[in-house]
């Protein structure tokens, strides 16, 4: 019995996957990135670099999502001894997570969007020290590339940083593909 159900409920799942306006249920996005050091104490010995970020979006409604996401990050450092100065790159993680509100334009062909929710930071040589949460929010623009809006490509610009005494902040801008699939309450 469970297995007829497994297989009546993909049924139908695949049978709606398709048939869907501009507003996906599900959305699955990957871009390349920059990340910059905007301030903080921690931050000072890093320059901007390369990224790459994977992200998710469940659209449970037409204009709300939950969203998650990860970025990876290869940062130039500078450590500075009595003999001279080295710059080994450093590679940062941080996870993204919270909810992002949109408003579609042009016949929902164009979602701009803002998100804002919490993360965590790892450094490559992190202790409980540098390592933490912190406070993120974002804005994106997407565009459809075709007439059902399930392949879009969006610019994100993110910033994360801590809560309380300023010690670290970050930037990242994101180029990105997103697919999306399936259809969200209140889409018509």
């Amino acid at each position: 019995m469970g297995s007829f159900l497994l297989r009546v409920s993909c049924g139908l799942l695949a049978g709606s996957l398709w048939a869907q306006s501009g507003v996906a249920l599900h959305n699955l996005e990957i871009g390349a990135a920059g990340m910059f050091p905007v301030s903080g104490y921690k931050t000072d010995a890093y320059s901007a670099g390369p990224a790459w970020r994977p992200g998710y979006e469940l659209r449970f409604l037409r204009p709300l999502g939950a969203e998650v996401g990860f970025t990876e990050a290869w940062l130039p450092g500078s450590n500075c001894e009595y003999y001279g100065c080295t710059h080994p790159t450093e590679i940062f993680k941080l996870l993204d997570y919270g909810l992002r509100g949109h408003i579609l334009l042009h016949a929902d062909r164009i979602d701009l969007s803002a998100g804002v929710g919490g993360g965590y930071i790892w450094y490559q040589y992190g202790d409980s020290y540098t390592n933490g949460s912190l406070f993120q929010y974002s804005g994106k623009a997407a565009v459809a590339l075709d007439r059902h809006g399930r392949w879009r490509i969006a610019f994100t610009l993110r910033t994360w940083r801590d809560l309380g005494r300023p010690t670290q902040q970050w930037l990242s801008t994101t180029a990105s593909v997103i697919f999306g699939f399936g259809r969200p309450l209140g889409a018509p």
